[in-house]
């Protein structure tokens, strides 16, 4: 299978979903999607750091070390690494501009896949990114992987001015703005929150019609459905799950993509984990253990800076299942495989699991556990990569 023809399929199967005329642009890329085939299984290096107050003036020392990660990775042989973005808080909140870290990540690596996981597409003008993703994916070759969400940090919506009420219907426009504006040479669009008219986005992705899109999915069924009809890859969080609760998820996505006119065969599945693969079991836990801690530190301080402030009705059943997930022991964790942590054969075991239960395709990890010096973390990529993944 040709990488253009799935990207091909992915957005024209979007923009005809949503009524656009642009799906004839991509229509003489595309093949039948019986000719499309699944590779085996690849592997990824998801980046979410999270600084503790000591920690902050470092921030300038973290992102050149992901750097150098990303190129260690590709020396070890992953296939994508894949930056989070969040805003103003230690959760994550290095990470603010992701397709410039991208830049720098594309001029030290030659194969690797740079992803984001996610975009944040409410909090930002739809051209803005288009453009500036566009521009990555030329300055990598083509090798960009566009995840989105809508966001759910309530500091980050109300920072930049965006009513939490707003961001899924904002996400569906400035998702749909940004297809045509990689699949048109020329467009204009007519919405609630934008209108243009003959606009030429410049530079055009180096993928064309567009870069792959996978949506990030976390709580609820109409996600996880959406995606599946817009013919969008799956990207999952399991952290917050209990295993057969998202499996059901999962098969609620690849229904709605059949429905929706796309072979379930050609869907690609990749699940976010937090991942350490120690010298032995107990090396694994006494490692990341206040790892582990230490990220939950830095998620509560983002969610304490709107303490009070309640959710809209839509964004309900996500603070539910992250509040369920808090009650967790790092025990529990553990033995329910929402952490893929212990000695290389336990989590090549727990990989075997989580990877036919959830159909995965792809599987990326959180080998820093947000916060775990650079040696350590190279450690555990080391292992996974020489000890794990061969076997599965």
């Amino acid at each position: 299978m040709l990488v253009q023809d799935l990207v091909s399929v992915l957005c024209l199967s979007y923009l005809k979903q949503s009524g656009s005329d642009l799906w004839q642009y991509a229509l003489p890329l595309t093949r039948r999607s019986s000719e499309l085939k699944l590779p085996h299984m690849r592997y990824g290096i998801f980046n979410l750091p999270s600084l503790s107050a000591a920690d902050r003036v470092n921030g300038a020392d973290r992102l050149h070390t992901m750097v150098e990660q990303a190129a260690y990775g590709e020396e070890l042989g992953f296939d994508s690494i894949w930056l989070a973005e969040h805003h103003f808080h230690s959760f994550g909140g290095t990470l603010s501009s992701p397709p410039v870290i991208g830049a720098a990540i594309a001029q030290r690596t030659r194969k690797i896949r740079i992803g984001t996981a996610v975009t944040l597409l409410p909090y930002h003008n739809p051209l803005r990114i288009a453009e500036d993703y566009a521009t990555l994916d030329c300055l990598s070759h083509g090798r960009l992987e566009f995840g989105i969400g809508h966001g759910f940090i309530k500091w980050e919506s109300l920072t930049f001015g965006t009513p939490l009420e707003e961001l899924r219907e904002r996400f569906r426009e400035n998702l749909e703005i940004i297809l045509k504006a990689w699949s048109d040479p020329v467009f204009s669009h007519e919405g609630h929150f934008y209108q243009y008219e003959r606009v030429e986005l410049l530079p055009r992705p180096a993928q064309q019609p567009c870069p792959s899109v996978w949506m990030g999915a976390t709580s609820t069924l109409e996600s996880f459905e959406f995606a599946g009809r817009s013919g969008f890859h799956l990207m999952l969080i399991p952290f917050l799950h209990e295993i057969d609760e998202l499996g059901t998820m999962v098969q609620a996505y690849k229904k709605a993509r059949q429905a929706g006119g796309h072979d379930p065969a050609t869907a690609r599945i990749i699940a976010m984990y937090h991942i350490y693969v120690g010298e032995n079991s107990a090396e694994a836990r006494a490692t990341a253990e206040p790892a582990l801690a230490a990220y939950h530190r830095a998620a509560a301080e983002a969610r304490n800076l709107t303490q009070g402030i309640p959710e809209p009705e839509s964004y309900r059943t996500h603070d539910e299942h992250r509040a369920k997930m808090r009650k967790l022991t790092f025990n529990d964790l553990v033995d329910q495989n929402r952490v893929l942590v212990g000695s290389a054969a336990e989590v090549r075991d727990k990989v075997e699991h989580v990877r036919e239960r959830l159909h995965l395709t792809d599987l990326a990890g959180n080998f820093a556990l947000g916060s775990l010096p650079d040696a350590s973390t190279r450690a555990t990529l080391r292992r996974f990569m020489d000890q794990v993944a061969p076997k599965i």
